[in-house]
Formats: structure tokens, C-alpha cells, sequence
């Protein structure tokens, strides 16, 4: 998926709702903009190190 902030980034988890996501420690915005960008929104989470993995919810 292309980001505004990461550019490509590859989706690991996909919750039903932003609530869940942020529980899950997925709290970075992407601004994504891809073809999807009106029904999901896509957040990174943080590993440390300057390595991140991301997920997706449903707007």
C-alpha cells in the first residue's frame, strides 16, 4: 500500500475498528492514499529501531 508518511508499506493485521488497533499499539498515522483510502485507514506501530510493521481498520 502507498503512505504519504512510509511510502510502501505491507499490511499485517487488518482490525474492524480504529478502537482495537490503537489497543494493539498501532498508533502512527500513514496518511494513506491509496485506491482503498476512503473506506480504511492505515497505522504503524512502532519495534524499535527504526523498525515498524503495519496494520489497517475500517473507516
Amino acid at each position: 500500500m502507498q503512505t504519504k508518511r512510509f511510502l510502501g508499506v505491507r499490511i499485517t493485521k487488518i482490525f474492524r475498528a480504529m478502537d482495537n488497533a490503537i489497543k494493539d499499539g498501532f498508533t502512527e498515522p500513514s496518511y494513506y492514499c491509496g485506491p482503498d483510502s476512503d473506506r480504511f485507514e492505515v497505522l504503524g506501530k512502532s519495534l524499535g529501531n527504526n523498525c515498524m510493521i503495519f496494520a489497517a481498520y475500517r473507516k
